[in-house]
């Protein structure tokens, strides 16, 4: 496989996995959050060691944030729809 399009699934994996992470500590209540925290920076670490170029570490934060966004939003929209099952229903 092409070297650079392996780069580029390696940084979406670890990029999606930090921002899932993010998602899900800022989701839990509790001592367990910490955890997803923990986890999240443990990603990072991973990859700041795996790729040492600074464009594909910036990259790698911007995507993390770019998709804890995005799934805290799906998140909030399952838990909305889960807890009031009338609001697609139109009663």
């Amino acid at each position: 496989m092409n070297e650079r399009l392996k780069t580029t699934f390696w940084l979406l994996g670890y990029a999606f996995l930090a921002g899932l992470m993010l998602a899900i500590f800022s989701m839990i209540t509790g001592l367990t959050r910490y955890l997803f925290s923990l986890l999240a920076l443990y990603i990072g670490i991973r990859f700041f060691r795996r790729f040492e170029t600074t464009g594909l570490r910036i990259t790698f934060i911007v995507l993390a944030i770019v998709f804890y966004l995005l799934l805290a939003i799906i998140i909030a929209a399952v838990n909305y729809i889960r807890d009031n099952p009338q609001a697609i229903m139109g009663a």
